[in-house]
């Protein structure tokens, strides 16, 4: 019996989608510090967007298969929901049909070179922009959804085409040794992967603790069990960029309960998660502020911005 997909292919296809899904929390604390330099809370990230969509034209270029993208695609959407992506089992939904736009893009423009993969990463990358905006709507204005596709486009046309083209020949020896162009996609290459290594290593953090520091008296680790006496409960809706939950009661420990045990001077809060996301507030207005069992942030009053997960950290400053 005669499969489509051979072994080979499978255990490429297995290693691309991991790589991905593993890479996709470092690249979307890229994109936070992107938007933290440019003072927007959300859409300038869209500039590394298609770093997300680069595993997955480069997987097709090393198999050489249709249906490879969309395989990759599903594929690296399950490594992101399982390794805690903040999108849920909507990132498989979205990865999925990436992947199956970079393969339909593959098929109707046949030739296998740079101008396809630049044309097919664009699309693929670009049409984040518009599944978001049919599941969550989160641009109203016409002009700024446009403008983030663009971004999203030139993104996914730099990093997952030309980039994704340029690994590709470097991975099949069809660059000259010496080139400037094998010079330059090993320097990007690199820069990526110590990047990654630095995220990883100092950024990326993981604890079952949630430890309170920077600007106080009392510096101190807590479970959440140690404020388990001052459980509250609140009612709030969340709406966030890309996700809506409606109206629901929270159980939790207030910000404000578990800071007095500190004895803050700063006057601010820095609430920080695990893959690194930050949001501030003013020390002295905390009030609509709980942290509940699983480590999550919930901001009454605040944009879904500010709803953070998986906390581990509380700084004063």
């Amino acid at each position: 019996m005669t499969y489509y997909f051979k072994t080979n292919d499978l255990v490429r296809i297995a290693i691309i989608s991991a790589l991905g899904g593993v890479s996709s929390t470092y690249i979307g604390y890229l994109g936070n510090v992107v938007n933290r330099f440019l003072g927007v809370p959300f859409g300038a990230g869209q500039i590394l967007a298609g770093l997300h969509i680069f595993w997955i034209v480069l997987g097709y270029g090393l198999v050489k298969k249709g249906g490879t993208c969309t395989l990759i695609g599903v594929l690296k959407g399950l490594a992101e929901l399982f390794t805690g992506g903040k999108l849920g089992v909507f990132v498989i939904l979205l990865s999925g049909v990436q992947g199956l736009i970079a393969d339909f893009m593959f098929v109707i423009l046949r030739k296998k070179n740079v101008y396809t993969f630049a044309v097919s990463g664009g699309i693929a990358t670009a049409a984040n922009v518009f599944v978001f905006q049919l599941f969550f709507a989160p641009y109203s204005a016409i002009h700024f959804f446009v403008l983030i596709a663009a971004i999203a486009f030139v993104s996914g046309v730099s990093f997952a085409g030309v980039f994704g083209y340029n690994v590709l020949n470097v991975l099949e020896g069809k660059e000259k040794e010496y080139s400037m162009k094998k010079i330059s996609t090993l320097a990007l290459s690199g820069i990526l992967l110590i990047g990654g290594v630095y995220y990883y290593s100092f950024v990326y953090k993981t604890s079952e603790k949630i430890e309170v520091h920077g600007d106080v008296e009392n510096p101190f680790s807590f479970f959440y069990g140690d404020f388990s006496q001052h459980e509250t409960v609140i009612t709030a809706e969340m709406v966030g960029q890309y996700k809506y939950e409606p109206e629901t009661e929270y159980t939790g420990i207030p910000l404000q309960v578990i800071l007095e045990r500190a004895g803050p001077k700063g006057k601010t809060v820095r609430i920080t998660a695990g893959d690194g996301y930050t949001v501030d507030f003013f020390i002295d207005a905390l009030e609509n502020l709980i942290i509940t069992k699983e480590r999550r942030l919930i901001a009454r009053g605040y944009d879904g911005s500010f709803w953070v997960r998986d906390i581990v950290e509380i700084v004063v400053l």
